[in-house]
Order: C-alpha cells, then structure tokens, then sequence
C-alpha cells in the first residue's frame, strides 16, 4: 500500500474527509456572504482589479484585529494561455465594517 506522501506526489491522493470548521466561523462567513457584514465584503469586491464574487468568501479565522478572509478568483495572465486559480486574501474589521487586502 502505498504511503499518504506517494499518494500526494502522484497527485491521486484524496483526503478521507474535508477539514471542519467551528461553528462560530461557519456563521461569520454567512454573516459575509448574506447577512451583516455583506454590504461591507460588497463594496471590498467592486474595487478590486480581479473579478470577484462576494458569495464565495471564507471566514478563515478571527484575532483582535478582526476576520481573516479569503475570496477564491480566477486570474488572466496575458503570457498564459489559460485562466488561473488564485485567492484575495483581506482582513474585515467589524468595529468600523473595513475591509484591508493583505
């Protein structure tokens, strides 16, 4: 039986399940996608360079300074002939409903 490290470096390796997150981080990712904190991620996507949208944010984790946050996209390079997955990555502060990109 091959080992998990052969597995990934043969690219057939599936996880046994999906990681979980907490529920407080399930919630405030539907607060940003739906609820309080929409109209906040809204704007931060309208002006952004990358087309981006709002409903596929993740809630990563929360510190002091507020979420953490991530928006998978895909980009266009003019020197690539196809698209290419990438994420923008930004901090929400929920005291005065600012996004930053990180």
């Amino acid at each position: 039986m091959p080992s998990e490290l052969a597995k990934k470096a043969a690219g057939t390796f599936i996880a046994s399940k999906l990681p979980v997150a907490s529920p407080m981080l399930i919630w405030l990712t539907e607060q940003c996608r739906q609820g309080y904190f929409a109209s906040c991620v809204n704007n931060f996507c309208r002006i952004q360079t990358e087309t981006l949208d709002p409903l596929l944010v993740v809630v990563e984790s929360v510190n002091d300074k507020g979420f953490q946050c991530r928006i998978p996209c895909r980009c266009y390079d003019h020197e690539s002939e196809k698209v290419f997955d990438s994420e923008v990555s930004f901090s929400l502060d929920p005291t005065n409903n600012a996004c930053i990109r990180l």
